[in-house]
């Protein structure tokens, strides 16, 4: 009786944490995969509590041009940026915390196809894409991460 009664309670116990943790998601299958995909990666970085780092960072779209841009973060603040100086930097580059924000915005926004490769040991986007409509060129854009170091 005793054993039945504690596999009850287990039970229970189990079904209940389960239910409290699922959220229900209000967009496509493939939307809801790519926020929890996000939202599990976002809570690695967050985890890893690196705040200061240098990276180079890419954005590939119609509009700027494809070099990286050569960065250092301080305490979640851009620092230094160098590179793609004929562009300038109003906007551009992000910090891997305002990267999450910009691609769950674009996530949310249901774009015609999306890929986001995310680091294995930190979490942060290494490589998006997204294609916001399939039958509108030139609204492609892309966001790559390279030569990360925690600093």
């Amino acid at each position: 009786m005793r054993k039945t009664l504690a596999f009850f309670l287990c039970f229970v116990l189990l079904n209940c944490s389960k239910n409290e943790t699922k959220i229900e998601c209000e967009f496509s299958e493939k939307i809801c995969s790519a926020l929890d995909d996000l939202n599990l990666n976002k809570k690695k970085w967050m985890d890893s509590n690196i705040t200061s780092y240098a990276m180079s960072f890419r954005v590939s779209c119609f509009c700027v041009n494809s070099e990286p841009y050569h960065v250092t973060v301080n305490e979640n603040t851009l620092d230094s940026v160098a590179g793609n100086d004929e562009w300038g930097y109003e906007g551009l580059p992000l910090t891997i915390n305002k990267l999450f924000d910009e691609i769950e915005k674009r996530i949310i926004q249901e774009p015609f196809s999306l890929k986001v490769e995310y680091d294995f040991e930190y979490g942060y986007p290494k490589e998006s894409f997204f294609d916001m409509v399939e039958m509108i060129a030139d609204d492609e854009i892309g966001y790559y991460i390279s030569g990360f170091i925690p600093m």
